[in-house]
């Protein structure tokens, strides 16, 4: 798990005054509200017996472990031992690790890592066209994949005429080399791609659109764990068909991701119509995964271990990032240990 960086870790909607678990690489952690509905966070282990904190209960913004009633405090701090007589010192070791929270966008997000609050890199920015204007679905689930090859399935631009050939991507027009250009900036990537149509057959479509629509397509990286499609159907006019794919991987493990997707759209945005277009994503989604699974190596493997091509630039600057966050996190353990 990289180290000092805000995690996308769950709908703000989820949580609640009753304890939730996140799980991420194998790590715990307990999420609730307050009384003034600020969210806590904890490492989801009581130091006594390890019992998980989120089969336990609020009480007066504290949370108590399921086994045996030590309260924690919002902070880590252990506050009362039921077992102990009152006025008894409770041990120094008695508390857990507690995380920074913040939501934006709908998630809450979890800053896991040991930076100071001035050196914490910020919260992404997505378009305000798309969170301010569409409309949003929201959809979760388990996929039996890794996370960051999933994410590479989202930032690739041509995988759509094969793993999508029955559902959309026969009409992509992929006939050329796709070269781009990638822009990087401290905490992420991004790249567009146009393509001149979506086929030659004569449709309502192409008449409310003043001729054959094109399609522009702009994938973004936002480290960690976030990846974000923009699709433009149409020429530019008020009649193009939009959408937004936005999708945080929680790494569960090496071979199993939480997938928490948020699907914009300008289209039909009625609310009795989110179930058809959940279906649709889902669907298109896991087509993704049922590919990436089979994938020789789910760990991210070196970038000189695979073939590449010049559509995979993307790629291959998440591969970097990846790459250089783990380099860092190697050399700081190392240098701990020394």
């Amino acid at each position: 798990m990289l180290k000092n960086f805000w995690y996308a870790c769950e709908f703000s909607s989820a949580i609640t005054n009753k304890p939730k678990q996140v799980v991420m690489f194998n790590q715990r952690f307990v999420l609730y509200r307050d009384s003034h509905r600020k969210i806590v966070a904890l490492q989801d282990q009581c130091p006594h017996r390890g019992a998980a904190f989120s089969l336990g209960w609020i009480e007066k913004d504290c949370i108590r472990c399921p086994y045996h009633g030590w309260k924690f405090q919002a902070d880590g701090k252990c506050v009362e031992i039921p077992s102990n007589a009152h006025g008894t010192p409770i041990p120094k070791k008695a508390r857990v690790d507690s995380y920074p929270v913040k939501e934006k966008y709908g998630f809450v997000w979890l800053f896991y890592g040991d930076l100071p609050e001035a050196e914490r890199p910020p919260l992404p920015t997505f378009p305000e066209y798309m969170v301010r204007a569409m409309r949003p679905v929201y959809d979760d689930g388990i996929d039996h994949a890794n996370y960051a090859r999933l994410m590479e399935a989202n930032l690739d631009f041509t995988h759509v005429i094969a793993v999508h050939r029955k559902s959309f991507g026969q009409r992509i027009p992929i006939n050329k080399t796709i070269n781009y250009q990638v822009d990087k900036y401290d905490w992420g990537a991004v790249a567009k791609v146009n393509y001149e149509s979506l086929g030659n057959s004569k449709s309502f479509l192409n008449f409310l659109l003043g001729g054959r629509p094109e399609l522009k397509t702009k994938l973004t990286l936002y480290l960690p764990n976030v990846t974000l499609a923009e699709i433009n159907v149409g020429r530019g006019g008020r009649f193009d068909i939009k959408f937004g794919i936005l999708v945080a991987h929680l790494p569960i493990d090496e071979n199993t991701t939480r997938v928490k997707r948020v699907l914009y759209r300008n289209i039909l945005p009625l609310p009795w119509l989110d179930g058809f277009f959940r279906k649709i994503d889902h669907k298109l989604a896991q087509e993704d995964t049922v590919v990436v699974a089979t994938l020789d190596s789910q760990p991210m493997p070196k970038i000189s271990d695979e073939l590449h091509v010049a559509a995979d630039a993307l790629d291959i600057t998440f591969r970097k990032f990846l790459q250089k966050s783990q380099a860092s996190f190697r050399e700081q353990v190392t240098g701990d240990r020394g």
